[in-house]
């Protein structure tokens, strides 16, 4: 599935080959884990989400692989037509809409007052740009990993895998700034 253009039998080809196998098999993964914490609701365990802004990071970075993983797919499903591709679109892109839905409904609920309010807008708009990063990287990383590897691809991918880096760090002040801005008496219940 992730090799269809890795073909031959010298060493370079078997390297390459499984280096597509271990990324893909990566990015499935982290979806598939990233998917389950978010439907369960279940907290990661990397934050803290007894505290507003670690909730509100939790919903801002579940979003990230749904979008990565519908770029990851729609450029596999633009090139060449497969009904698995377009089945893990859709569904991704599904979970995509819902998840961002679902931050905007537990954001404005902690928007009480003027100043929750803009920051909880700042926090919408974050989100979205930073699934619009995630989205970009993941379709450099399917123009790299399945149509070519020359120096233009390579740096697409390089190029969206630092500015998805950066993306983080708005994310991140615009959740503390919406948690300063709604107190501790408006922790979101699940």
């Amino acid at each position: 599935m992730f090799f269809d253009r890795i073909v031959g039998s010298d060493p370079l080809a078997r390297i390459e080959r499984i280096l597509a196998i271990l990324v893909g098999t990566l990015l499935v993964a982290i979806s598939i884990s990233l998917f389950v914490a978010a439907w369960t609701g279940r907290p990661l365990a990397a934050m803290n989400t007894n505290s507003i802004k670690g909730k509100l990071l939790a919903h801002a970075f579940c979003a990230a692989p749904g979008a990565l993983v519908f770029g990851f797919c729609l450029v596999r499903t633009i090139q060449h037509f497969d009904s698995l591709y377009l089945t893990v679109m859709v569904l991704f892109g599904a979970f995509l809409v819902a998840d961002l839905l679902w931050t905007r409904r537990e954001v404005r609920r902690l928007a009480a007052t003027e100043t929750a309010k803009k920051a909880a807008t700042q926090f919408l708009w974050s989100c979205i740009f930073f699934s619009m990063l995630s989205f970009g990287l993941g379709m450099a990383v399917s123009g790299w990993n399945w149509f070519s590897t020359d120096f233009m691809r390579a740096f697409n991918l390089l190029f969206w895998s630092a500015m998805t880096g950066i993306g983080i760090y708005p994310v991140c002040r615009d959740a503390k700034r919406l948690a300063d801005a709604a107190g501790p008496s408006h922790i979101p219940s699940r």
